[in-house]
């Protein structure tokens, strides 16, 4: 993570969370993040083509130049990118993974600025798969942002944090998935967990639609 926002957010999603792999919505208290909050948002899950802004800071909003509330995440994405970016999210929401994406944004004049952006799962009366934390921060303040609005968006990389060293289903191994994954796609990359040092790789293997790594801590 090379933001300040982005860490920041998840050592505070972290910390809620307890022993849970999730943190619940009601959890988030504002006032703890207040000097973020500008740049962070809440997203609904509704479907596999549907994840709303429930609320969104205005420091992003500004990024944009309208309101994000009540607008769908898909839509903000470039089509070459969305079937990544769903693939992406079904770790998040089904196996409660964490996201770190960098993406570069782009307005109507070319003029383009990198971001870094963080998804974090929580859970709503205990349901999982039901809203994402996020935060979206840019690498710079370029004179232009607030005036001309960001309207393309294109992902530049991708990594996934499994806070507890392994998936969410790896944990109780009864209940790994076999199915195919609800969005319905075929991978068109592969998802890994944080690199390892090589005296801790084994063989690897896949579950669900993951391929796994044995390795981690050994203590």
């Amino acid at each position: 993570m090379k933001h300040q926002v982005t860490r920041e957010l998840f050592t505070y999603w972290d910390g809620l969370r307890g022993g849970r792999t999730a943190p619940e919505r009601s959890d988030i208290d504002p006032a703890e993040i207040h000097q973020i909050l500008g740049d962070t948002f809440i997203l609904e899950y509704d479907s596999e083509s549907s994840l709303t802004f429930r609320l969104a800071g205005t420091r992003l909003c500004g990024s944009f130049c309208r309101e994000l509330k009540g607008r769908n995440f898909f839509d903000l994405w470039d089509s070459d990118d969305l079937s990544s970016m769903k693939l992406l999210l079904t770790a998040v929401v089904e196996d409660e993974a964490a996201a770190v994406i960098g993406f570069k944004g782009k307005t109507e004049r070319n003029q383009e600025l990198e971001f870094e952006s963080i998804l974090l799962p929580l859970r709503h009366y205990g349901q999982p798969k039901s809203r994402l934390l996020g935060a979206a921060s840019p690498a710079d303040m370029p004179y232009w942002i607030g005036i001309w609005p960001i309207q393309e968006l294109s992902i530049s990389s991708m990594r996934l944090i499994w806070p507890d060293e392994r998936p969410a289903f790896m944990r109780n191994q009864e209940q790994a998935p076999t199915q195919q994954h609800k969005f319905g796609l075929t991978p068109t990359t592969t998802i890994l967990p944080p690199a390892i040092g090589q005296n801790h790789i084994a063989a690897e293997r896949r579950i669900g639609h993951l391929t796994v790594i044995e390795g981690g801590r050994r203590d």
